[in-house]
């Protein structure tokens, strides 16, 4: 009878290449969900995200987008301040993998007054928040 052995190789002590993802980062749902405000933080919630490489980046209509927080599910961003109202895709972008457009909607200011900062003029020659 034969007695064979099979020899593991450590792991410990060998740096493994992250996972190569093979599917495209899905853009699932964004909150707030009615949409926000220039300069306002916003979650686009997904799959496949992956880890945040060199290459990887959020646009909002073909701008890009600060990102804030980058991980596998969740990407928290931050909209422009000259975002101008309307409707646009998000697009993620994981290295060569790109999401399918994900339409989100920047909302008006609140006023005119409210386009550039938190703050309204008023009559008592103040601004109020």
């Amino acid at each position: 009878m034969r007695l064979v052995l099979l020899l593991a190789l450590p792991l410990w002590g060998c740096d493994l290449p992250p996972p190569v993802l093979t599917e495209a980062p899905a853009v699932e749902a964004a909150r707030p969900a009615g949409g926000a405000r220039a300069g306002a933080p916003v979650t686009l919630l997904g799959q496949r995200f992956g880890l945040r490489g060199p290459q990887d980046r959020v646009t909002l209509g073909g701008a890009d987008v600060t990102v804030e927080s980058w991980d596998d599910r969740q990407l928290l961003l931050r909209l422009s301040r000259d975002t101008p109202a309307g409707v646009y895709p998000f697009v993620v972008r994981n290295g060569p993998l790109v999401s399918a457009p994900f339409d989100y909607e920047v909302l008006p200011p609140r006023d005119a007054s409210d386009a550039n900062s938190g703050f309204r003029d008023t009559d008592a020659g103040g601004l109020t928040p």
